[in-house]
């Protein structure tokens, strides 16, 4: 719709002498293809992708129950594993099977996504076939469906699987999700990867540290895999300090008490994929808190080390750790009690993921009846766990800019607001 200087001022939530201080242009006008400048800060109700404002769509209300998306789920479920007559026997598989126990969570998830749709009005037409994690099988079931007329592809998992997938629904037109997946070797224009990427989550840590800084004094201790990490945050912050470890791994007590300060808070970056350098550096941080110095402990890629059980989840708690997240922790809310009804059980991450994902897609297809189209319309969307923001690389399909900044806080991870 054609907009006017008055009408902006209305959407963007600023009053038009604000915007004519930033924009002495449009004195003269508003005329098509001109940039404007906001105030940094600003909110209102308008979201912005691309460098282009567009206006809030609420998804819910936008909903045309005339279209029937159709879907197909292709998830490794690995039937031909599970002996589905000995109870035992399929309970030690799934527990055992990363490849089982993702997929369950993620369709258990999806159906109650297709539940909650329904209550909308919407009828979906879904399909769900098990690709056994191969590649061979995910191409014939391929080759045998008839893909006219489908919305969207849920899956695979498997890498090699999600290239065949992609590659065959491309000449139809068909998008692809890829539920646990941020990226491809292979261009492949039709998938949406529906995790953020470690670049993403590594920018969005320094951005919101960046926000939130005053005079703290900056500190990074990096391993030798993660120097680039350390490159990266000294470009950012200039003024930081760096602590080496030594070569058994551990940092010197006086070469970092030096460097603390007692005048501002302590923030320490620690960049390292290993569990003893997390247990050692936490440990150490932990000890030099006084009443003088204060430590907070950041990263900007909280892997698997960090979940070690030799790292001491308390010694996190007191520095309050803080890391980039693709998604939250969830408390009790509708999903959960719609999960609970179902299945008797509460959801796990995957689950959480699953009905996430696949609300989000199922809105999307009810909006606009195309995926693509949507997503160039609509901003950012958050459901009970993860949120959404997908932008279109030229060539390597759509990419998910969306994540969470999260925090230790007394025992407890909370979402800290940019």
């Amino acid at each position: 719709p054609k907009q006017t200087a008055f009408s902006l001022t209305r959407k963007l939530g600023v009053t038009y002498e604000e915007l004519l201080a930033l924009n002495p242009e449009l004195r003269d006008g508003l005329k098509a293809g001109m940039v404007l400048k906001l105030p940094k800060e600003q909110k209102g109700d308008f979201d912005v992708k691309n460098a282009l404002i567009l206006d809030k769509i609420n998804l819910v209300d936008s909903i045309n129950s005339m279209i029937k998306p159709k879907l197909l789920f292709l998830l490794p479920f690995r039937l031909d594993r599970l002996n589905l007559s000995d109870d035992v026997s399929a309970k030690s598989a799934i527990e055992n099977r990363k490849d089982v126990r993702y997929s369950l969570g993620l369709y258990s998830g999806a159906m109650i996504a297709l539940d909650s749709i329904a209550k909308l009005g919407i009828s979906v037409d879904v399909k769900t076939y098990d690709t056994q994690l191969n590649r061979n099988r995910t191409k014939s079931l391929m080759q045998g469906e008839n893909l006219m007329n489908l919305s969207a592809i849920f899956g695979p998992l498997e890498p090699q699987s999600l290239k065949e997938v992609a590659l065959q629904a491309a000449e139809y037109g068909i998008p692809v999700v890829a539920p646990l997946t941020e990226k491809s070797d292979l261009s492949l224009s039709n998938v949406f990867f529906a995790m953020p990427t470690e670049n993403v989550l590594q920018e969005h840590m320094m951005s919101y540290v960046e926000g939130i800084r005053t005079e703290e004094n900056i500190i990074i201790i990096a391993d030798q895999k993660n120097k680039p990490t350390e490159s990266a945050l000294l470009m950012r912050f200039p003024g930081a300090k760096i602590v080496t470890l030594k070569e058994d791994r551990t940092v010197d007590i006086e070469k970092i008490s030096e460097l603390l300060s007692a005048e501002v808070e302590n923030w320490v970056f620690l960049e390292t994929d290993q569990a003893n350098v997390v247990y050692h550096v936490g440990s150490l941080l932990n000890s030099l808190i006084t009443e003088e110095v204060s430590i907070r402990l950041m990263t900007t890629d909280k892997n698997k080390a960090f979940d070690s059980e030799v790292v001491s989840y308390s010694h996190l708690s007191n520095l309050r750790f803080a890391y980039p997240s693709a998604s939250r922790e969830v408390g009790y809310n509708g999903f959960v009690k719609m999960y609970r009804k179902r299945y008797g059980a509460d959801p796990d991450a995957y689950a959480v993921r699953g009905f996430d994902i696949t609300l989000d897609l199922l809105l999307k297809l009810a909006y606009k009846n195309d995926l693509v189209k949507a997503s160039k319309l609509i901003g950012e969307t958050e459901y009970t766990g993860n949120k959404f923001n997908f932008t279109k690389d030229r060539t390597s399909g759509y990419f998910n800019m969306a994540s969470y900044i999260l925090g230790f806080e007394n025992m407890r991870v909370t979402e800290l607001k940019d």
